[in-house]
């Protein structure tokens, strides 16, 4: 069990693609050890997931070389704004750029802090925009890239929330945004939905009811080949340790329905295939929640239920469809529906342990935690698990082959 808690955040270029992530650790009074704790760990390679990781520092982990333990380029390290550039801290920031290290300057604001003066050492540097108007923001652009020509720093947008924020700083020529608006796309009013996941939501609400048999089941996923071969596929994955399924039936009667719903719910998020990064992510994130929420299992909460809660309380934003529309075509139960739509019932405080945890507010996600039963010290192995459960996951989900030239139109 990690005496640490952390949660990645996605950072995105201006195409969507995915840059890196964010990774924020617990604080508490050795919370500055927990980036060596992750990395000695392995969570700290398994989340970033071969991405660069943004990692804030402390004065003391940067003079004392923390990071250099960490493969050059993996950790991009983020100085705070009230860092004094002494001779202590400019030799260590030379030392980790000598190490192949990356840096960043953190929360850049209207008032110049001390840390600026380590501009000309940094990659990149993190502008939150949440309270700054546009003419405000420009200036703080103009004086951290000043004079700098083609070396200037890149920019980071950070704590975008709503669709203006992101129009403002994509057209002050920002490099890279983050915050909650990637998390939640406006639902379009034309979205439709690939015909193999409506096909994927009608058997699960088929699979709920005991009154259908597993041959009535088979019947209908055999309609679909991309279907078919999505749960074949993901059955035969080493994600649930078996090989050789060679017909639905078979995976049926080996899984059982419990887990059969839970990879049919997978297959329905991965569905939702796209080379942009945001939509990639987007899966990514409403399959982890799934399988975070399902460690939350006990007393009145099922965790297949909860499964399913912490997925679709996401695929608004997946398939940019309001969620009401989305569970008109699946049969859930009362108390997911609720949860879902209401935030009422026995289901809800599990959505409102998700969101506070993904957003780094740890000590809200912790007391939620302890009301519902669960023991806070086992949190963040819920969420590293889920992370390395849904890698495994979607690596199946999305093995899918290209359709030939005469398919074309099947998705």
């Amino acid at each position: 069990m990690s005496d640490f808690c952390l949660v990645r955040q996605p950072i995105f270029g201006t195409t969507g693609a995915l840059l890196g992530y964010e990774i924020r650790f617990k604080e508490t009074e050795i919370g500055e050890h927990g980036f060596v704790e992750s990395f000695l760990s392995g969570t700290f390679d398994l989340v970033r997931n071969r991405m660069p990781a943004f990692v804030s520092c402390t004065r003391a982990q940067l003079v004392d070389d923390a990071f250099h333990v960490a493969e050059p380029g993996s950790a991009i390290v983020m100085l705070p704004p009230d860092l004094d550039a002494d001779e202590a801290v400019t030799d260590a920031v030379a030392r980790y750029r000598a190490h192949g290290g990356l840096l960043a300057l953190d929360e850049v604001g209207e008032i110049a802090g001390p840390s600026e003066s380590l501009v000309p050492y940094v990659t990149w540097v993190r502008i939150d925009v949440r309270s700054e108007n546009a003419v405000t923001i420009g200036k703080i652009c103009d004086r951290i890239t000043q004079g700098f020509g083609k070396h200037a720093p890149k920019l980071i947008a950070t704590q975008i929330d709503e669709l203006a924020q992101y129009e403002v700083v994509l057209g002050l020529g920002f490099d890279a945004f983050q915050g909650t608006f990637f998390s939640r796309p406006e639902p379009l009013p034309s979205a439709n939905m690939p015909q193999s996941t409506v096909a994927a939501m009608r058997l699960m609400g088929m699979a709920r009811d005991q009154k259908i048999n597993d041959r009535q089941l088979e019947d209908v996923i055999s309609t679909d080949p991309v279907l078919t071969f999505q749960l074949l596929r993901l059955v035969n994955s080493a994600a649930i340790g078996m090989r050789g399924v060679s017909s639905i039936g078979q995976a049926l009667r080996l899984i059982g329905r419990t887990a059969f719903l839970r990879w049919l719910a997978v297959a329905v998020a991965a569905a939702r295939r796209s080379s942009n990064g945001v939509d990639q992510e987007l899966v990514r994130q409403a399959v982890e929640r799934g399988r975070l929420l399902e460690q939350l299992a006990g007393g009145p909460r099922d965790g297949g239920t909860l499964f399913l809660v912490g997925l679709f309380s996401l695929l608004d934003a997946v398939f940019r469809m309001p969620l009401p529309e989305i569970l008109s075509r699946v049969v859930l139960s009362d108390e997911a529906n609720e949860a879902l739509l209401d935030r009422t019932g026995p289901y809800a405080d599990a959505i409102n342990f998700a969101e506070s945890y993904e957003l780094g507010l740890f000590e809200n996600a912790t007391e939620i935690a302890t009301e519902m039963g669960i023991d806070p010290a086992k949190v963040g192995d819920f969420y590293t698990n889920a992370i390395s459960w849904t890698a495994e996951a979607l690596g199946a989900a999305l093995d899918t082959p290209k359709p030939a030239p005469d398919t074309a139109g099947r998705r």
